[in-house]
């Protein structure tokens, strides 16, 4: 009994030796894992108006509407963003004027952006074009206008599709921020789908007449569907351009999600009609998900965020009938606390991979294995000990 007690002391003295190891040994290997964010132009965020901020603080409408054109340059952050959270997090630096190349945060982003959007103003000729709506918008053409003055590459389109060889962005080339970029968070999809089904289907249907309403959401789900299948096509895209010109950066792939999946028709018809898009947003996330780990890339959802519609009981008939459309447009966004879930998971997300693929992380990981397999054989040895004590 004296002998298997000598045995339990030296199990217990190892493991508590290899414990007071791992700080020590982790510390050797890398002080600071973050300071790789730092590197080369630092944090590009790309995507539509879940990234640029609307609706994520008091601010919002002034720092989006007003500041974001060209000429305006203290446009490179909205308050309250997820992008501007996770660079204050990790001490990326992110002056508000956008011609500072000093600045470790790049914000590729604006309301309404599409897929499409993106491809165009990388050059990327592949048939995707988003003439059907984005192009169709004078805001929006402005807001390319001047993405493509900042940004513009050799080879990126014009709104007509034509190339703008032997031109360039005044600040950077959206190539040249991509290619030395060592964080990427990518977040296009809801205005492929969710906001095209909600201008050419939502928007359009007679709430009034109860007899037609199944024939609305019937086309709304059709529509769903036929943007959703576009979206698939192209977004793959985006992730080749990514993949071919920075194997190496850090890339966050950023989910969906359905702003109004508790809301019923109307007011007095109690049937749930926002739930219904949970199928493809839940079929959106599946994809991104898949996307990621197809090509090495982290996923993050955020389809139970906090939006508007979810934190209040609210129809599609009292939706409808805001008339303010600034004040509409957010109903399908997160509400404040809803960018600080995103801004939360993202760098949940963020610390977990660079965790893993630092020097310290890898330690731990080495000495976890090793207590794991000590306990192993721990519980063996005393295993055998009791049978031959029984």
């Amino acid at each position: 009994m004296k002998r298997f007690s000598k045995i339990t002391a030296v199990f217990l003295a190892v493991l508590m030796t290899v414990s007071l190891l791992i700080p020590a040994f982790a510390a050797d290997a890398q002080d600071d894992p973050y300071t790789s964010l730092k590197e080369g132009t630092g944090y590009v965020a790309i995507g539509d108006s879940f990234t640029r901020g609307y609706g994520a603080s008091d601010h919002w409408r002034d720092q989006i509407y007003l500041s974001d054109s060209y000429g305006n340059f203290n446009c490179r952050n909205v308050d309250g963003a997820y992008p501007k959270r996770v660079a204050d997090h990790f001490g990326l630096y992110s002056p508000d004027d956008i011609r500072n190349t000093d600045a470790k945060m790049w914000p590729i982003c604006h309301d309404a952006v599409s897929t499409a959007y993106m491809l165009d103003l990388l050059g990327i000729d592949d048939g995707f074009r988003d003439d059907e709506f984005t192009y169709d918008d004078s805001r929006m053409k402005e807001r390319y206008q001047t993405d493509l003055r900042y940004y513009g590459d050799p080879l990126s389109l014009t709104l007509d599709g034509q190339s703008t060889y032997g031109q360039t962005g005044e600040i950077m080339s959206i190539r040249e921020l991509i290619s030395n970029a060592s964080l990427i968070t990518l977040e296009v999809g809801q205005t492929d789908v969710i906001y095209k089904a909600q201008i050419f289907g939502l928007n359009k249907m007679d709430l009034s007449d109860v007899s037609g309403i199944p024939a609305g959401v019937a086309n709304i789900v059709k529509l769903l569907y036929k943007y959703f299948d576009y979206w698939k096509d192209a977004y793959p895209l985006l992730l080749d351009f990514i993949k071919d010109n920075n194997p190496d950066a850090e890339v966050i792939l950023v989910g969906t999600l359905n702003p109004i999946k508790d809301a019923t028709i109307t007011d007095d018809f109690a049937l749930p009609i926002g739930n219904a898009l949970n199928i493809i947003m839940d079929t959106m996330n599946a994809m991104t998900r898949n996307f990621a780990r197809q090509y090495g890339y982290t996923f993050v959802d955020i389809s139970d965020v906090e939006t508007p519609a979810a934190a209040t009981t609210m129809s599609i008939g009292h939706i409808l009938s805001i008339p303010d459309p600034i004040e509409y447009g957010l109903i399908a966004h997160p509400t404040p606390k809803g960018y600080e879930q995103i801004a939360a998971k993202v760098i949940k997300a963020i610390e977990k991979d660079l965790d893993q693929s630092s020097g310290l992380g890898k330690v731990k990981a080495f000495f976890a294995a090793i207590i794991e397999w000590f306990k192993s054989l721990f519980a063996k040895v005393t295993g055998v000990f009791s049978h031959i004590g029984g």
